[in-house]
Parts: structure tokens; sequence; C-alpha cells
């Protein structure tokens, strides 16, 4: 089961006996609103048709990237030659990462460049 608080944003993933999620879910009510969606587990779901896949970015997939690499822009900076200012732009959408840029990044991750791309 998942529980959506819609303010502040939380987002609460529950496993275990189905009765301990009624009081749980009625307490929250008393605190926020509340949306209970139910999951199916057991059902595979194809990443690249959901909306989450479909609004990532080139900066959120090399900012994930970089974060799973345990490097700063900083760090990254100093490995690709690369300014961190610019790594941030990328990051952050306000520069289109290009093919050249995300071969010099990758490199300097140890990933493949076509994994900076959605």
């Amino acid at each position: 089961m998942l529980a959506l608080v819609k303010e502040p944003r939380i987002r609460l993933a529950m496993d275990g006996p189905a009765a301990a999620f009624p009081p749980f879910i009625d307490f929250l009510r008393t605190q926020y609103t509340v949306e209970v969606e139910e999951e199916d587990d057991d059902k595979p779901v194809d990443i690249f048709q959901t909306d989450f896949w479909k609004q990532t970015t080139s900066g959120d997939l090399l900012a994930g990237g970089r974060w799973l690499c345990g490097l700063t822009q900083a760090q990254l900076a100093a490995k690709s030659g690369i300014n961190a200012t610019t790594i941030s732009a990328y990051e952050h959408n306000r520069r289109p990462l290009t093919r050249k840029a995300a071969i010099r990044l990758a490199k300097a991750m140890g990933i493949k460049p076509e994994t900076l791309f959605p």
C-alpha cells in the first residue's frame, strides 16, 4: 500500500498485515490530506512508459550518475575538465547536455555516455 500526503509532500510505502494500515491512515488523515493507492507488486511495469521516465531529463541522469559515483560537482569538474558551473547548468537543465560533454563526463564517471540521455 502506498499513502501520499499532499502537503507537506510525503510518500509512505507500507508493508505488513493489512489490519495495521487503517488506524495509521486514519491518524494521518487527522493531520493531512491523504491519498491511498493500492499497489500490485506482482505486475511488471515498463519503466520507459511511466510518467516518471517521460519527465526524466539528461540533467537528472547526470546528477544521479554523479551521486552514484560519489562525486561532487567540483570533483567531477576536476576529472572531466568541464567547469563546475557548467555541470551545475547541465544538472539543472539550464543548458542542454551536448554529446561531446556527455562523453567527457561519462568517461570521468566510468559510465557509458548513452546512460546520460533518456
